[in-house]
């Protein structure tokens, strides 16, 4: 099945056997605030000013996630950010997630190396089949990681650009955070994405510790 076949997280629950869980992962008040540089900030408002109905889905990636994403990438330089890169597990789990974050090949390899993060755009804002693509997404990494120990945890989010959602994937369990992000809180936003990273460069260093 193509990601896109997944349109709600009961698709992926049924058929890999997992357990949904809303609770709180993040406590938003331990969370740093970033200010976002006078370049991100140019970039966003010029763009939300003058297409703010006419973005492609295209153009909201790369012109309102990507550059967020990047902000946050240039303080976590052993992380690679790629972009609509197709990965197939078999022929029953395949599609291009919007976004994933991975680790950098160490010896410079141009190769998608343990992806930890999955950001899916909610297309047409619709955040219910956001989340079934991104499980299955989440399902897909995380078989591609199956050979590592302990197995990494798989973070997702989903996001129209000016909304931002978050979960998790831990073994057979998936955790939706209940209470999402909004633009207009760009600091904490990039705040919670610095955690995510850091968190996926942790994780990086005790897989290296332990080969």
């Amino acid at each position: 099945m193509s990601f896109q076949d997944f349109v709600s997280t009961d698709v992926a629950l049924e058929k890999y056997d997992l357990i949904r869980r809303d609770e709180k992962m993040i406590d938003y008040g331990q969370i740093q605030p970033i200010s976002p540089s006078d370049v991100l900030m140019d970039s966003l408002e010029f763009d939300l000013k003058h297409h703010p109905q006419l973005l492609s889905e295209y153009a909201l990636c790369e012109r309102i996630i990507y550059p967020i994403l990047r902000e946050v990438w240039k303080r976590h330089l052993k992380l690679e950010v790629w972009s609509h890169i197709p990965i197939q597990v078999d022929e029953e789990l395949s599609g291009v997630p919007d976004y994933l974050i991975a680790r950098k090949s160490p010896r410079g390899f141009q190769r998608l190396e343990m992806p930890l993060l999955v950001v899916i755009e909610a297309k047409r804002e619709d955040f219910i089949t956001g989340w079934g693509q991104c499980l299955a997404a989440m399902v897909a990494v995380q078989k591609l990681n199956s050979g590592i120990k302990p197995l990494p945890v798989i973070y997702g989010m989903v996001t129209t650009g000016r909304i931002w959602e978050i979960g998790k994937l831990e073994n057979q369990v998936v955790t939706i955070h209940p209470f999402n992000l909004s633009l207009t809180q760009l600091n904490l936003l990039l705040g919670v994405l610095d955690y995510l990273f850091a968190e996926c460069e942790a994780q990086l260093a005790k897989i290296e510790k332990s080969v």
